[in-house]
């Protein structure tokens, strides 16, 4: 079960708001409309920029696509709302499947929102999943890179309410045909001071153990469907900031223990007015940065590409840091990107590895000089040759864990290939263009600075971290 963090509205009048929050290993994004009526080039622009800055630094991205992707004064339940609703989520979906690859599907859908019935019918919402599920998946289902994990949009529980006769519903409108990929749950439990630490894991698996048996009485006992909780949270001004991170390490240990629960995301980042469910701050804060991240986690922190001849050798330079909780042996390896789903972008350029083998252009491996440990950074250099002809080429790589998956941010640069003397110095490794990607781990920065700062910070402690080695090579079994 993974930990993860609601990072609140992180766009707003069309400005995006300082934009990582490195707390944890997930982040979850609301993909609002803000200024726009429909997702435009400046929504995605926007977007854009948040979705980058997270992968980069090896977060995964969890996003929100909820009512207020719509920019319709239309009737949630009416068809033509449906329709508007499903053209801009599979838009939004597109755009980011390379780089997103969970989305739930409105938020709160049996919330009352102050009024005296749900937001949504559960007809209404079951409707308007199915023909996501349709138009995202089912309609491509030959492309794997549309082969995202829809889920559907959470259901709000409380104490005494587990939302349980809500998702029935929704089943029954289904009639066997589910279009989903898991369970979306929320659960504002043991919220006041007339309930204690211990009683967050009682209510948190009554709660669960609803929406379970509801799950299984439709699926059977050994679906693979999973309840993913992207919200629970407490008010520091209510149960006291002490008491919120310890009834935030009560939860995510009931979550963990139930084992059924992908993933629980705490809500959330900041305080916004009227509630004060912020961890900034607060003791919160440090203990869920201090929670075991997942396995499988790389930021890509620097990247150097070199100017070449045609036909020329030079080496891009690309530096990774391990930000997951498993140690680097033998079996990882940075792997040229074969495009999507297994990474963001799609290699162009020909590897020549001194310790690493070569099947194509999208299927190269160059293997680790040594074991990285969590936290730690290196220097991995890969040989390139430049094709004949002059232009641009894509050069890509991602971290691969052979057999079990692709993970962390995409390096992606690109390589210049020109005669001597037009764009370069053309000499092997002499031309180069540096990317210094955005980075806040192993340094001490402020999440309240600016994004230039960050990255300022960053370069003054590489230039004294112990932490990251070069790569020397060192030839290993050859793996295919």
């Amino acid at each position: 079960m993974f930990a993860g963090l609601d990072v609140g509205h992180v766009v707003d009048q069309g400005v995006v708001h300082d934009p990582i929050v490195d707390v944890a290993g997930w982040v979850r994004i609301n993909f609002r409309l803000d200024t726009t009526d429909a997702p435009d080039a400046a929504f995605f622009a926007a977007y854009d920029q948040v979705v980058d800055a997270y992968v980069s630094h090896g977060i995964e991205v969890y996003g929100l696509i909820n009512d207020e992707s719509v920019s319709s004064s239309l009737d949630h339940n009416g068809d033509a709302w449906r329709t508007v609703y499903v053209a801009n989520a599979t838009a939004i979906i597109d755009h980011f499947k390379n780089r997103v690859r969970t989305f739930e599907l409105i938020n709160e859908p049996n919330d009352w929102a102050g009024g005296t019935s749900a937001r949504f019918t559960p007809h209404a919402f079951a409707l308007a999943v199915q023909a996501t599920y349709q138009a995202v998946k089912r309609d491509h289902a030959d492309d794997r890179c549309w082969q995202v994990s829809l889920l559907s949009g959470p259901l709000f529980s409380f104490d005494g309410t587990t939302s349980a006769d809500y998702l029935n519903q929704v089943y029954g409108e289904w009639a066997g045909d589910v279009p989903i990929d898991g369970i979306g749950y929320h659960m504002y439990v043991a919220q006041g001071l007339d309930s204690s630490t211990a009683d967050v894991g009682t209510a948190m698996r009554t709660n669960l153990s609803a929406i379970w048996n509801t799950i299984t009485a439709h699926e059977g006992a050994g679906t693979p469907t999973r309840i993913w909780v992207s919200e629970f949270g407490w008010q520091a001004d209510t149960v006291g900031a002490d008491e919120q991170a310890a009834r935030m390490q009560a939860g995510f240990a009931a979550m963990q223990s139930f084992g059924k629960v992908a993933g629980a995301i705490y809500f959330n980042y900041a305080d916004f007015p009227g509630a004060s469910y912020g961890v900034k701050g607060r003791p919160a804060e440090a203990m869920l940065q201090a929670m075991p991240h997942v396995a499988h986690a790389a930021a890509v922190t620097q990247i150097a590409a070199p100017t070449l001849a045609p036909g020329e050798l030079g080496e891009v330079v690309v530096t990774v840091e391990n930000k997951g909780s498993t140690t680097w042996t033998g079996e990882f390896r940075l792997g040229a990107a074969p495009g999507c789903p297994d990474a963001a972008a799609q290699n162009a350029i020909a590897w020549e590895p001194a310790a690493g083998y070569v099947h194509s252009v999208t299927d190269a491996r160059v293997y680790l000089p040594h074991d990285v440990a969590p936290g730690e950074s290196i220097d991995l250099h890969i040989p390139v040759r430049a094709p004949d002809a002059e232009g641009t080429y894509v050069f890509a790589a991602r971290m691969v864990h052979e057999g079990v998956t692709w993970f962390g941010a995409t390096a992606t640069t690109t390589v210049t290939v020109a005669a001597h003397g037009a764009t370069g110095s053309g000499t092997t490794g002499g031309g180069s263009d540096t990317v210094d990607a955005p980075h806040s781990g192993g340094c001490a920065t402020s999440h309240d600075a600016s994004w230039l700062a960050l990255v300022l910070a960053f370069a003054r402690c590489v230039s004294g971290s112990s932490s990251r080695r070069r790569a020397t090579p060192r030839r290993r079994t050859r793996k295919t």
